[in-house]
């Protein structure tokens, strides 16, 4: 699958854990040298959560809002003491999670 973020083609992919090392510890990753996006392969057990499609699509837009970021300019000059806001994941998930409520209010009242 690909996805246009400002103008840059990026691929994105699905994986097995076991198939890629970057993936060991994490649900995903943007790799803006590569262009590329990837989401695990999620495999049910009791530790997981119940709908894994779901948050599969949260985990992708997670990596995409990185990726919107990088290519907006947004990365290279955001450090401070705490570290690089741009890279902040509390944030990203926020605004990740958020957007879809966002998108369907900016539909309701027609201002998109």
């Amino acid at each position: 699958m690909k996805v246009n973020i400002l103008g840059t083609e990026y691929a994105i992919y699905r994986e097995h854990e076991g198939e890629n090392p970057k993936l060991e510890g994490k649900d995903g990753y943007m790799d803006s040298s590569t262009k590329k996006i990837v989401v695990a392969v999620f495999e049910e057990d009791q530790d997981t959560k119940k709908d894994l499609e779901y948050y599969a699509k949260a985990v992708m837009r997670h990596e995409i809002i990185h990726a919107f970021l990088f290519e907006s300019g947004l990365d290279s000059c955001s450090n401070n003491h705490f570290g690089a806001w741009s890279e902040n994941e509390e944030m990203i998930d926020w605004i990740a999670i958020q957007s879809p409520k966002i998108f369907r209010a900016f539909q309701e009242v027609g201002c998109l």
